[in-house]
């Protein structure tokens, strides 16, 4: 976006300001409201901020990417960070400009690798949720590895949270040995644990092992939380949705953590 089209809109932004002034105080009898449309208020923090694009990625993509969209295929051109625009998609919330992939010959899509600093490798998956829009989306904690957590996301209003995890299919043996495993490693990061039997089931076509834990952590104040661990085997990863609340908010929640883990989709089965 050049300077002249950003002053332009900072100019309707103040006309805007003065009119709405003039109104207010013309008279004392009558109220007056006004209300800025969305899109002059979007397209001013955009010229103040350099945002830019119109699509919503996941946070492994690359500028140079090759992604699809619903148009065809595109080129990643720019990328703009975590966007509102892009809050209602969990998966996706870079905000992104793409070209048409027709501009622009595969060859130089890529920037060039010598000049590209080495960045942290970073998990990616094709699996989905289905989460309300109480569920926001947060930056990893200490302790959450990046190479395996796709998602972390909390949820104020149920006091709930949950992480989205993927491992590639080729790098385990046996899921259902897997799955015990990992619900032992839980277990003993927290006191008193108390561990469910395994269950097998299936969620849509993908085999699945589900477990929950019960501990106290180990560290401040000690609180007893209630873990919902669900493993799901695709043909080429494997997911581990781990949803977790307070030991005396599960019993009210645990409807809605195995209707979240249910609704897993987006990977293909073994």
């Amino acid at each position: 976006m050049n300077y002249q089209h950003m002053n332009h809109l900072i100019n309707k932004f103040f006309q805007f300001l003065v009119l709405f002034n003039a109104a207010f105080f013309a008279s004392s009898a009558m109220a007056w409201f006004f209300f800025i449309p969305g899109s002059l208020t979007n397209a001013i923090a955009d010229a103040i901020t350099g945002d830019e694009g119109f699509h919503c990625v996941a946070r492994s993509v690359q500028v140079g990417d090759r992604i699809k969209t619903g148009t065809g295929p595109g080129i990643v051109k720019s990328l703009s960070g975590e966007s509102s625009r892009c809050s209602t998609n969990l998966n996706k919330p870079i905000r992104a400009l793409l070209i048409p992939a027709e501009e622009l010959p595969a060859s130089v899509a890529k920037p060039n690798d010598d000049n590209v600093p080495a960045v942290k490798e970073k998990a990616s998956s094709n699996a989905q949720l289905e989460l309300s829009d109480d569920w926001q989306q947060r930056p990893l904690m200490a302790g959450q590895d990046s190479k395996v957590i796709v998602l972390f996301a909390v949820n104020k209003t149920t006091n709930t949270a949950l992480t989205l995890g993927t491992v590639k299919r080729s790098e385990l043996g046996q899921i259902a040995v897997f799955a015990q495993t990992r619900q032992a490693t839980l277990a003993s990061n927290l006191t008193d644990a108390k561990l469910s039997p395994i269950e097998s089931l299936h969620v849509g076509q993908l085999p699945a092992w589900r477990y929950t834990v019960t501990g106290n952590t180990k560290r401040g104040n000690q609180n007893s939380f209630t873990y919902m661990v669900t493993i799901y085997e695709g043909r080429d990863e494997v997911i581990i949705v781990n949803t977790w609340t307070s030991t005396v908010n599960f019993e009210l929640q645990q409807a809605e953590m195995h209707k979240i883990e249910n609704g897993l989709s987006g990977i293909a089965p073994p």
